[in-house]
């Protein structure tokens, strides 16, 4: 079955992505001197869709918190996920660099970054999906780089690829509503859904929480990971815009300069409501359409953080 699907996943040899390294070596210094800048304009040749959301989000909560960074960090490399072939459309790179103490010296560790998705836009390379996680390394990919296989046709799989963003924005919504959807995604409480369709902060002994869930981006990207497996699973990306309008159930919602419980994207006031836009980028595998009809056949969802991008409030 496996020689039907296309070239396999592998370890990439030591020269087939040199390119993606040479692309991510080179943003990372650029990143690094726009958040140092704090202006929200040098992020536009760095970003695009929703990661370009995301970053205006971490550099708005940076000016909130007054922690915006002085120094950049040093880049130690990065491990690169692309698909087969040579269109070189895009590509998912984890970057590694070094944390720097308070003086902007770099600390003997290695840190790992979520993965960040690159795609061309007008002939130029920039992060289009940020937070992103997958591949899901494991034993199997292993810690270097990886090609990716081409993903089968629709019919091959439990649920046409087309369907899958769509399907879980659906599920969600229902879910947050306090129904329980028939789906086939997981259920539970260490489920990614279940803690995209709540908040934190406030509970709900003092404010109501009202969710939408939308698609941003059906489809990041596409592709199938074929090493070790009997059963091909394929991974769908997509991105998905969750709206909570936060309301208190009587007087008005504090938020407190010093208050790490709220929101880091909520300055600081006393609201009458307040409604919180963030992002979410899911990595859905898809099991195949092989006649198994055991339990257990899901759609598993993983979802990185849930990134906070705008708040706007009503004042008291």
């Amino acid at each position: 079955m496996l020689s039907s699907c296309g070239a396999p996943a592998n370890v990439a040899d030591a020269h087939s992505l040199v390119w993606a390294h040479t692309i991510v070596q080179g943003w990372w210094p650029r990143e690094e001197a726009a958040f140092i800048s704090g202006q929200a304009t040098a992020l536009n040749d760095l970003y695009s869709g929703t990661a370009l959301e995301v970053a205006e989000g971490q550099m708005t909560m940076e000016t909130l918190r007054n922690s915006r960074p002085k120094y950049p960090r040093p880049f130690r490399g990065s491990v690169v996920f692309a698909p087969s072939g040579s269109s070189q459309s895009w590509f998912l790179a984890i970057i590694q660099y070094a944390p720097v103490d308070q003086d902007g010296r770099a600390e003997p560790v290695t840190t790992t970054a979520p993965g960040l998705i690159f795609t061309q836009m007008a002939g130029t390379w920039n992060a289009s999906a940020a937070d992103v996680q997958a591949p899901i390394p494991h034993d199997l990919l292993g810690n270097g780089d990886s090609i990716l296989s081409a993903p089968l046709t629709d019919d091959h799989y439990f649920m046409a690829a087309s369907s899958i963003a769509t399907s879980y924005a659906t599920y969600v919504n229902l879910l947050s509503g306090g129904q329980q959807p028939v789906a086939p995604f997981p259920t539970g409480l260490n489920t990614f859904a279940w803690s995209f369709t709540r908040i934190p902060w406030p509970p709900g002994s003092i404010a109501t929480a009202q969710f939408k869930f939308e698609v941003v981006d059906a489809k990041i990207a596409a592709y199938s990971i074929t090493v070790g497996y009997s059963k091909v699973p394929e991974v769908v990306i997509f991105s998905v815009r969750r709206t909570v309008v936060i309301m208190p159930r009587h007087g008005c919602l504090v938020r407190q300069a010093n208050d790490l419980e709220w929101s880091a994207v909520v300055p600081p006031g006393s609201y009458s409501s307040v409604t919180i836009t963030s992002l979410a980028v899911v990595a859905a595998s898809v099991p195949l359409n092989d006649g198994d009809v055991s339990q257990g056949r899901k759609i598993i969802d993983i979802g990185g953080p849930i990134d906070d991008i705008r708040a706007d409030g009503q004042k008291c």
